[in-house]
């Protein structure tokens, strides 16, 4: 028999057993009040907003994805969630990473904070995404699978200008690290 099952028949009579035991006669102890905590508020994104959140994360994981297999995918897979200028950056950090034999293990996350609309005009509507980029799991190796320095921490402020295309796809135009940490 297996420590789970030994453990669960163990709860299992011990429970009856207690439920036979007559109750003692005392009065009951009294719990001391629990002090009132008021949880941080959890921001409440519209549709479109969070279309846009989602936009910037679909990017990132489309951008770990070629970051990690520079040798071995087209690099113009971006380019389904990117335009200019953000796809042109990204493109030239790859071409660096590639010629020098570089590629990313593990993936950056990206939490929003802020939310910011920009101009409507006839492809979509434009927002400014702000949050928290981590890097904490996501680490540049060289062509020894050697870790690169990152001197410049794990979390950094990130902004995102996001295209909210009528067709309901999303695009990122501009991926920018903004001063300070998380």
């Amino acid at each position: 028999m297996n420590h789970l099952m030994r453990s669960l028949i163990v709860l299992v009579l011990g429970g009856a057993l207690v439920a036979c035991t007559p109750a003692p006669e005392t009065s009951p102890t009294p719990v001391p009040p629990t002090p009132s905590v008021t949880p941080t508020p959890t921001p409440q994104w519209t549709a479109e907003e969070q279309g846009a959140i989602d936009g910037v994360n679909h990017y990132l994981e489309v951008w770990a994805h070629v970051s990690q297999n520079l040798a071995d995918i087209s690099w113009t897979a971006l380019y389904e969630v990117a335009r200019e200028p953000a796809y042109n950056e990204a493109y030239d950090v790859w071409e660096t990473w590639y010629h020098n034999g570089w590629h990313l293990v593990g993936a950056p996350t990206f939490t929003a904070t802020m939310i910011q609309p920009g101009m409507r005009d006839g492809q979509g509507q434009r927002y400014w995404v702000y949050g928290c980029y981590d890097i904490s799991d996501a680490h540049l190796m060289d062509k020894d699978g050697k870790l690169l320095n990152n001197d410049g921490g794990d979390t950094h402020r990130a902004k995102y200008q996001v295209l909210s295309l009528n067709n309901g796809r999303h695009l990122v135009l501009e991926d920018s690290q903004q001063e300070g940490t998380c």
